[in-house]
C-alpha cells in the first residue's frame, strides 16, 4: 500500500509540476520547432553564398563590361531573388526565423524593403 501511495504522490508532484511550467510560459511564446523557419534560415544561407558567388563571378570576368547579361551570371541573380522573395514572403514562427530575415536586412540594402515589412509583421504576430 505505501508503494501505490508513493507513486500516486509522485505522479501528482510531477503533473502539478508541468501544470506550473506550462502557464509560466508566456501565451505568445515563440515556437522553435526544429523545421519551422529551415526555409529562411535555408534562404539567408543562399542570398549569402550567391552573394559571394556573384562576386567571384564579376571578379573572374570583371573585364566584361556585360559580364552580368552572362547567362551564368542571371541564373545566379535569378536564384537569389527567389531566397530573397522567400525571406519577404515566408513568415517566421520562431527566433531562428526572425535572425534570417533580419541577418539579410543588416547586409543587403535592396532587399530591406520587403524583408522590413515582413520582419515587422512577424514580430507583431509573434509578440502579440
Amino acid at each position: 500500500m505505501q508503494a501505490n501511495k508513493d507513486s500516486s504522490t509522485s505522479r501528482r508532484l510531477f503533473l502539478a509540476g508541468a501544470a506550473v511550467a506550462a502557464a509560466l510560459v508566456p501565451t505568445g511564446a515563440i515556437a522553435e520547432p526544429a523545421t519551422a523557419d529551415a526555409a529562411l534560415v535555408d534562404a539567408a544561407a543562399g542570398v549569402r553564398q550567391l552573394d559571394e558567388a556573384l562576386e567571384a563571378f564579376v571578379d573572374a570576368h570583371g573585364d566584361d563590361d556585360d559580364c552580368d547579361e552572362r547567362p551564368e551570371y542571371q541564373a545566379m541573380e535569378s536564384q537569389r531573388d527567389a531566397h530573397l522573395d522567400t525571406l519577404a514572403t515566408v513568415p517566421a514562427v520562431g527566433t531562428a526565423g526572425l535572425r534570417a530575415k533580419a541577418r539579410v536586412m543588416m547586409y543587403d540594402h535592396s532587399a530591406r524593403t520587403d524583408i522590413s515589412w515582413s520582419l515587422a509583421e512577424d514580430l507583431e504576430r509573434v509578440l502579440a
